[in-house]
């Protein structure tokens, strides 16, 4: 089987190329990186990296009709890029997406899309299933234009199912960490966290921290990507991909003090101080992980003391 990833050379999707290259298939590797985060792969001779974008259509179409299962991944994901350039997070997510649905569905691919918990917005009857309202706030809020492209993409790949027949599957991704996330510092709140505790400066959490997520180990999330791709119990299905074990945020920094023997403070910041004033957050972000169970029987087992031990170990040698 030829598999594409669209940022493949991304976190989430170099371990969706290391699922696929494990199970023997051919797989390209698209993305806008130069690469280091397949670089391990890069000798195998089932493996191609393809630098270029997803905005480019006649890549995309030669890349596709290349493929027999399409992994759309390619995407802003990084909240202070998508308060701070709104126009950029939808030329990627939504166009770019819009596009790859396109073409795809008229190939007669299969594709696999990584939408995001965002979609929820900030509905407040927790734990979400994937039919659960989506409670958004204003548009003048650029917080809500990323979750707003990405539910976009998935009305579009729905519909092209209903007219077009495109075989599909849906993934929600709920806060994956693990080694090959992006560089310390970044908007991700493990990297935040983890780039303030290595450098011995105060931890910030912002509010008063009592806000939660739940936190999944990136090996066990691709495995459940994957798991939800081929198998086809899970086909043509909308599915949340996790962990339901809540934490607030003040506890996810006590825990990677904890497991990392950090002697670093923590401390509480405002929101407005680190993102601005177009920025809201969500109290409770909890996964009904129901259905993914039932379709596949897929289900992350790895503890977070033993996946931010394994994440802290990475970064102290990458630091």
């Amino acid at each position: 089987m030829k598999v594409l990833v669209t940022g493949g050379a991304g976190f989430l999707g170099s371990f969706v190329c290391d699922e696929h290259i494990a199970r023997g298939d051919e797989v390209t590797a698209l993305d806008l990186t130069d690469g280091s985060k397949v670089s391990h792969l890069a000798s195998h001779e089932k493996f191609r990296f393809v630098s270029g974008s997803v905005l480019d259509v006649d890549l995309m179409e030669a890349e596709i009709k290349d493929s027999d299962l399409v992994y759309h991944l390619a995407a802003v994901a990084d909240p202070k890029v998508y308060v701070r350039d709104p126009l950029h997070t939808l030329n990627l997510d939504l166009i770019a997406g819009l596009r790859v649905v396109e073409i795809t569905a008229r190939l007669k691919r299969m594709l696999v899309f990584t939408s995001t918990s965002e979609v929820y917005g900030r509905n407040p009857n927790v734990p979400w299933s994937e039919d659960a309202d989506r409670v958004l706030g204003s548009t003048s809020i650029n917080r809500w234009s990323y979750s707003t492209a990405k539910a976009a993409v998935e009305h579009y790949i729905l519909a092209n199912h209903e007219a077009n027949g495109l075989e599909f599957v849906i993934d929600r991704p709920f806060n994956f960490y693990g080694p090959r996330l992006d560089a310390l510092g970044a908007g991700r709140v493990v990297t935040v966290f983890l780039d303030r505790f290595l450098s011995g400066q105060p931890v910030q959490v912002h509010g008063d921290g009592s806000q939660t997520r739940t936190f999944c180990y990136i090996e066990d999330a691709a495995c459940g990507i994957v798991e939800s791709a081929l198998n086809p119990s899970a086909r043509n299905q909308v599915f949340n991909v996790g962990t339901d074990e809540e934490y607030t945020i003040l506890e996810l920094a006590q825990i990677i003090q904890r497991v990392g023997g950090f002697d670093v403070p923590i401390e509480q910041v405002s929101y407005e101080s680190v993102f601005g004033s177009s920025y809201e957050d969500i109290p409770r972000r909890v996964p009904d992980l129901t259905r993914i169970r039932n379709a596949t029987g897929w289900e992350a087992t790895t503890s977070i003391d033993e996946g931010m031990a394994r994440t802290i170990e990475y970064f102290r040698g990458d630091a």
